[in-house]
């Protein structure tokens, strides 16, 4: 019996994915010398009211599969569909990258055995793009879904598995801890490819999996929750955002030299208080979402097609970015930079969008290995 069709996920794939395209606005705009303090405190604030936005896709990948998948599973079958629908387009964009940033940079062409290891090599690490880090983080959890259904099952009582939610936020937040500290560290040259790069080891990610697990076996319980806590959610989340604001005020008054680094490290989602500020956050755009899919008006339309084709666009966005960037910064700077900002979000999420929309229309399977199956 095919289950009922969750209506706020859609929605919260769009927000997920419109955040992630104004993180990225942001860093390409703000990145420039001579912002004032001002600009800056507004730039990196704002990044850190949307640094749900990674958090939010593991979140609804967890929600989506522990709802689906609530019983035994054929883990081949499984496999097969996820390699089919998620891996091929990362690997065919990581090709892409690959051909696209070596033709900007006018590196001259290896051998074909050089090429095919570098490939690999950036395939493995999710360092084609500055994006696609999130996909090496992200296919994992497929990979060991069934052992994170022994974790967490309808077929235990609902505190039990509350507790265990409870149990991985602790153990996640004390990894979060020990990375910020730096003090999950090698100096073995041979262990590079691991510590080099942490930040996308799904270890660090997989509380928000299984929050969006619970969350999927407990749908309705859950929503209830999230709509009856928003007040606290608010309180505790202004309490966050005061001593982030106030991190991010002094780092910007103090540095002269590229000060956005150094202010939007404060809201770099993998430390502590961010990962309490993003718990609180989530609960607030699921309530947000949970409203916005009751309304059939334009802009929930929109972002309900901004949901639907998400992965794609995700994908995509990163080379509409850099052609609008470049744009808003060579001919739109008398406009400022929070006009530049604004412009470049909007058309990157639209160029991303309908792309993505033409690519997936294409009759062959061309269109499904670029962005998935729509």
């Amino acid at each position: 019996m095919k289950k009922a069709s969750l209506e706020e996920i859609q929605i919260l794939r769009g927000i997920a994915f419109l955040a992630v395209v104004m993180q990225h606005t942001i860093a390409g705009i703000f990145y420039q010398p001579g912002l004032s303090p001002m600009a800056l405190n507004v730039a990196t604030i704002t990044l850190g009211l949307i640094r749900f936005a990674v958090p939010l896709f593991v979140f609804i990948t967890g929600v989506v599969l522990f709802y689906n998948y609530d019983a035994k599973i054929d883990y081949i079958a499984f496999l097969r569909k996820r390699f089919k629908q998620v891996v091929i387009p990362y690997l065919a964009w990581t090709v892409f990258y690959y051909v696209w940033v070596g033709f900007l940079s006018g590196v001259a062409a290896t051998s074909t055995w050089d090429q095919l290891l570098q490939v690999i090599k950036l395939s493995l690490t999710g360092s084609a793009s500055y994006h696609l880090w999130f996909m090496v983080m992200i296919i994992p959890f497929y990979l060991l879904f069934p052992l994170f259904k022994l974790l967490i099952s309808k077929n235990r009582k609902w505190w039990v598995n509350l507790a265990v939610v409870a149990a991985v936020f602790v153990v996640n937040l004390l990894l979060v801890y020990a990375l910020s500290k730096g003090m999950i560290q090698s100096d073995n040259p041979n262990l590079g490819f691991i510590y080099n790069y942490l930040d996308r080891n799904f270890l660090f990610w997989v509380f928000y999996f299984i929050l969006g697990g619970f969350a999927g076996l407990y749908y309705d319980r859950w929503k209830t929750f999230v709509r009856k806590s928003w007040i606290f959610s608010c309180v505790l989340l202004g309490i966050c955002m005061y001593y982030i604001s106030s991190k991010i005020v002094r780092i910007n008054e103090g540095v002269t030299d590229n000060p956005y680094l150094f202010s939007a490290n404060v809201t770099a989602p993998l430390n502590p208080l961010m990962m309490v500020t993003i718990l609180l956050l989530l609960f607030l755009v699921f309530t947000l979402a949970e409203k916005i899919a009751a309304s059939q008006a334009r802009p929930a339309n929109l972002l309900r097609t901004f949901g639907k084709y998400s992965f794609g666009a995700y994908l995509i966005h990163a080379f509409t970015l850099k052609l609008v960037t470049n744009l808003a910064l060579s001919y739109l700077g008398v406009l400022g930079v929070f006009a530049q900002t604004i412009i470049s979000f909007v058309l990157c999420s639209l160029l991303s969008l309908i792309l993505c929309i033409g690519i997936s229309r294409v009759k062959s399977s061309f269109g499904e290995v670029l962005v998935g199956k729509v």
